[in-house]
Order: C-alpha cells, then structure tokens, then sequence
C-alpha cells in the first residue's frame, strides 16, 4: 500500500528489491550429463535416419520425375492377377525397390498361377533402390534363380522395350504422354502394358483390374486386333 506521499513503504520496497535479485540470480534447469548424452544419441540418430531415408525417396536426376512410392500389396496382387496366362520375358520401368518384379517372379515359380516368366528386368535411376533391389534378389535366391531377375540404373527412356513380352510401369501422369509414344514405336507384337495407379492417356485398355489407387490397366499395341483375356 502506498503512503501519502505515492511511494511504498520501505518494508516492502526491501520485500520488492530481494525478490528482484533473487530473479537476477536464479538459473535455468540445467542439464546433466546423462541428459546431454541423451539428446547427442537422439540427435544422430535423426540424422542417421534421414541419411538413410533419403536416398530411398529421392529420385534421380532425370527428364521427368520419378519420386518413389511403394506399391501396395493389392497393386501387387492385381499386376500378377493381370499376367496370368502370360509367357516370356518381363521389365519392370521405374522399378523402385524390386517388390513387384520380386513378387511376380515368385508368384510364377507357383505353377498354379499360371505365369511362365524366362526373365524379368527391373530398370531404376535411383543406385541405392537398385543396390536394394539386388540384394532383395540375393536374399530370395532359393525361390528364384539368380540368372532369372537382374536390376538396372537405367533411364525408361533409353531402354529398348522391343524385346519384352510384358511391360509393367508405375509411373506418374506426367510420364505417360511420353512413355505411350516409346511404346507405340517399340511394343512387339503381342506383349502388353500393365500400368498402375495412372492410365495411358489415348490408349483403349483391355482389361481392367481394381479400385482406386489400387487399380491397374493392361494395354496392348492399338495397331493389333488379337483379342486378350484375362487367364
């Protein structure tokens, strides 16, 4: 309270001035060794992750952007459902880290699903999702045979797709103008085109598999008139 002369008492200007310094003097909490070394330890670990990770999604340097995204299991399921009752050799474009061509070359090592595969080629830009995609064949060597799947750092489109009996392409919308112009020039007779998650833009489809994100076309070369069904 003040007196009347507008000032504060002097008892509590001596309250007022203490608790000021003590303020002046007090510390942060500080941190002890152990939690500086758990922050140390938390921090490269982040980084480590984020080294890791990005190389993986990251794509190469190229014409038209490729980032990387995981197939799901059903894409994977319709691109085998899509091959059934086809033969001969098969490449994957923009195979990112090997699941489907993984996938498809094991589903055919089961007779039952009817794919009779020679050969199966995974081409990427991206060295580490290639390195990655080689060491997945390593480790599935016992279901199939080394010489039945390779992987490539190679660009789509200085590929030559005109030996291939099937083409599957995960890609993005901006690469199919241009992909189905390669392909109108380089599709053998005969072979299709499995594309997943964006459709070709003038090419009809002869099948149809799935929903959504999840839904795959296959195509065949328009100047051919052979009719195609689903095994």
């Amino acid at each position: 309270m003040m007196n009347k002369t507008g000032s504060l008492p002097q008892s509590e200007c001596e309250v007022c001035s203490e608790i000021h310094q003590q303020g002046l003097q007090a510390k942060g909490p500080q941190l002890t060794t152990a939690g500086k070394t758990i922050m140390a330890v938390g921090a490269g670990i982040a980084t480590l992750i984020y080294g890791v990770a990005l190389p993986f999604v990251t794509p190469g340097f190229r014409k038209i952007c490729l980032p990387f995204v995981p197939a799901t299991e059903t894409q994977i399921s319709n691109v085998i459902n899509c091959l059934r009752g086809r033969q001969g050799s098969l490449i994957d474009l923009g195979s990112g880290d090997g699941r489907i061509v993984l996938s498809v070359m094991k589903a055919a090592s089961n007779t039952d699903n009817n794919i009779n595969l020679s050969h199966a080629d995974g081409v990427e830009l991206n060295r580490w999702l290639v390195w990655y995609s080689r060491l997945q064949t390593w480790r599935n060597r016992q279901v199939i045979p080394k010489q039945k799947l390779s992987f490539f750092k190679r660009d789509i489109f200085k590929t030559q797709l005109n030996t291939y009996d099937n083409i599957v392409v995960f890609g993005v919308d901006s690469l199919m103008v241009a992909l189905e112009e390669k392909l109108a020039h380089e599709l053998k007779p005969n072979a299709i085109v499995v594309a997943c998650r964006f459709p070709m833009p003038n090419w009809e489809p002869v099948i149809v598999i799935g929903e959504g994100i999840d839904k795959v076309w296959v195509y065949k070369n328009p100047k051919l008139d052979d009719d195609l069904s689903p095994g």
